[in-house]
């Protein structure tokens, strides 16, 4: 059964829905329900038990049964630092460089990026393409090693993995890196409500004045936008506010 194009079990793992009964999801899986598409949205919302349940239920880390990406790379482009590390106990799948950041596997980083910041080995077969999840199209991605790293420590940022960020930072990635449409590191961090990493990020010196190319604003104004009420939110939106205080 289908209702708005999920299935009973894909729509327990909506936001709307509540947290999903680990009961109920049994009494579906027993009943047949397809399980990839199910792991693929848990992995986007965060929800690591669900994937948990799922997988030793059968499901397929592999498949790319929504979006065309696998559920670690849809839990790395939404934040969902919990699920993705759940996941990434089944492997990359797709070996690339920037997964692994994000997944903050650094000892796989390592072994792809030197610290001059060369690259020392192919990158993979997969380039994030943030339109995959429902942002706006970028430019095609390029094969400039640069490029390449600056995709790795966005995606490290956005998904708080502070050992990864402080590597390829001293491999000589730019702290306001933006492969994609002008949108930092930090500009990430903040959507995605990333405390620390907005505090470890300014400290580095990260700009407060670019505008990403979406939404024509400031880190100012991502905080702003989506400062949510909860306490990391209002203390993000205190220290993007009082760094664009005290920069010129």
């Amino acid at each position: 059964m289908a209702v708005g194009g999920y299935t009973l079990l894909e729509l327990m793992t909506q936001p709307e829905a509540g947290p999903a009964s680990p009961e109920l999801v049994e009494v579906l899986i027993d009943a047949g329900a397809e399980l990839d598409r199910a792991l693929n949205l848990a992995a986007c919302w965060n929800l690591a038990d669900l994937c948990s349940q799922l997988l030793a239920a059968g499901a397929d880390p592999t498949a790319r049964a929504d979006a065309g990406i696998t559920p670690l790379e849809s839990a790395a482009m939404h934040s969902s630092t919990e699920a993705a590390d759940v996941l990434v106990e089944h492997g990359l799948h797709r070996h690339t460089l920037w997964l692994a950041a994000a997944a903050g596997l650094l000892p796989m980083v390592r072994n792809w990026v030197a610290t001059d910041g060369s690259l020392l080995a192919d990158p993979g077969p997969y380039r994030p393409d943030w339109a995959d999840v429902g942002r706006p199209v970028g430019r095609p991605p390029t094969d400039d090693p640069a490029e390449v790293l600056d995709e790795a420590f966005v995606l490290a940022a956005a998904n708080d993995r502070k050992e990864v960020v402080d590597y390829l930072l001293g491999a000589g990635v730019d702290v306001d890196a933006r492969p994609y449409r002008n949108t930092t590191a930090l500009h990430f961090a903040i959507q995605f409500g990333q405390l620390e990493m907005v505090r470890h990020l300014l400290r580095q010196g990260a700009s407060v004045t670019i505008e990403d190319d979406t939404y024509r604003s400031d880190a100012a104004g991502w905080a702003q936008a989506c400062e949510s009420g909860s306490e990391d939110g209002v203390e993000i939106h205190r220290l993007v506010s009082a760094a664009r205080s005290n920069r010129p």
